[in-house]
């Protein structure tokens, strides 16, 4: 039975587990997470490689794979009404409405070849009749809202004739526009520059607080989730180790993988060691390394 919903909900989701079936077996990748957010509040998920940070936020947006994937949950909504998170019967999996989706190499998610006016046409035309004009002139306005010039010739160009910051601007602009109630941004910067990637991230944040959307940032980077983010789920074996307030991750009371993971961003005070502290190195309680 749903508990009751906020008026400002964004996404809950309460006791979401998620496993693959490996030769005819389920194998749990993330057990009983519970957590939920506020219409322009901005979750961090970290962890390891293999954690279940990518799984937990393929699972939300609808796009585990048939066959393979199996979702159990107590309750879930988007927008405070009640959705359906199971993996469906569909070949093709559909995407779960209210979400979007940034993916982590824009290169590989744009379809490499069709224009980029195209691929807003697929998302804006989508559910409703609406002029080619309309959509064209709204495709533009999105595209000029990520700072990209130009953005009439833009739309008549093809993936592979934009740079990397502009495929990633791309990206962002075919998630805003559908104007959803949650974005997943999976690894946004893992490609990108120092530079570039607080630009980007500052794009994000300013453009989803304006439309009230609130965001799940998949990231290795605690550095950047302590920038940005309101609050962090840390997954270890697809188990949740915390789910606390990111300017509290080196606090006492968290665990002790949450606060290894802390201690192992790398400082500038680090500048003149000979290695940089590892997380089994850190959890021994071995320290930094030599100097």
């Amino acid at each position: 039975m749903s508990t009751a919903t906020r008026p400002d909900e964004a996404i809950a989701v309460r006791d979401f587990s998620i496993s693959y079936r490996v030769d005819g077996e389920l194998v749990p990748a993330v057990s009983d997470v519970t957590f939920s957010l506020s219409r322009s509040e901005r979750l961090a998920v970290v962890g390891e490689s293999g954690s279940g940070k990518t799984t937990l936020a393929t699972a939300i947006a609808g796009l585990l794979p048939h066959g393979v994937a199996h979702v159990e949950y107590a309750d879930a909504r988007i927008a405070g009404r009640d959705v359906d998170l199971r993996v469906g019967h569909r070949v093709i999996p559909i995407s779960q409405l209210g979400v979007s989706m940034i993916f982590q190499d824009a290169m590989t998610s744009l379809d490499p070849v069709a224009s980029i006016g195209h691929q807003f046409r697929t998302v804006l035309a989508s559910g409703e009749r609406r002029s080619r004009r309309d959509v064209r002139g709204e495709a533009a306005h999105w595209i000029d809202r990520v700072g990209i010039p130009r953005p009439e010739r833009v739309l008549g160009l093809r993936p592979y004739e934009l740079s990397g910051g502009m495929r990633q601007r791309v990206m962002i602009a075919l998630a805003m526009c559908s104007k959803p109630a949650v974005l997943i941004a999976d690894e946004p910067t893992s490609a990108l520059d120092v530079a570039v990637s607080q630009r980007i991230m500052s794009l994000i944040l300013e453009l989803t607080a304006e439309l009230g959307t609130a965001v799940i940032a998949i990231t290795h980077d605690i550095d950047l989730a302590q920038r940005y983010l309101d609050r962090t789920l840390v997954l270890h074996q697809g188990i949740v180790q915390d789910f606390c307030a990111t300017d509290g991750l080196s606090a006492p009371e968290r665990s002790a993988y949450t606060r290894a993971l802390v201690k192992c961003v790398p400082r500038l005070r680090d500048f003149d060691r000979t290695s940089l502290p590892t997380l089994a190195a850190t959890m021994r309680g071995t320290g930094m390394g030599g100097a």
